[in-house]
């Protein structure tokens, strides 16, 4: 059987910069919080120049926490606050933005349903 085109090519060869810069991130503030480290400490390793994207990867990081921990595991936000080191308030107010994200999600993912199925 012929080889394919993409055979061969390195398993993020289609990902943006970013997205790896986000799975990099990601995965070393998951190795320092594994490590004993606070939230903090632990993403103050992330060596991102683009602050604003630093932010951004941060604060996702603590979304992705949320729906791990407390969604999925039950941890309250108040456990989680203690092991996190952080305020038990940004996590509350992660996760209502958290929420808002999915809600605004939802609501675009319905209204484009409408429109293709408008469409065919």
């Amino acid at each position: 059987m012929s080889e394919k085109w993409y055979e061969g090519l390195p398993d993020d060869a289609f990902k943006t910069e970013t997205s790896k810069m986000y799975e990099k991130a990601e995965a070393l503030i998951r190795e320092k919080l594994d490590q004993g480290l606070d939230f903090d400490s632990a993403c103050a390793a992330v060596e991102i120049t683009d602050e604003q994207l630093r932010n951004s990867i941060i604060e996702d990081m603590l979304k992705v926490l949320i729906a791990e921990e407390h969604f999925t595991k039950n941890v309250s936000l108040d456990n989680m606050a203690k092991k996190l080191g952080i305020e038990v308030a940004r996590l509350e107010k992660a996760k209502t933005e958290m929420l808002e994200d999915v809600k605004n999600a939802s609501i675009k993912a319905f209204y484009n349903s409408l429109e293709r199925r408008d469409m065919n």
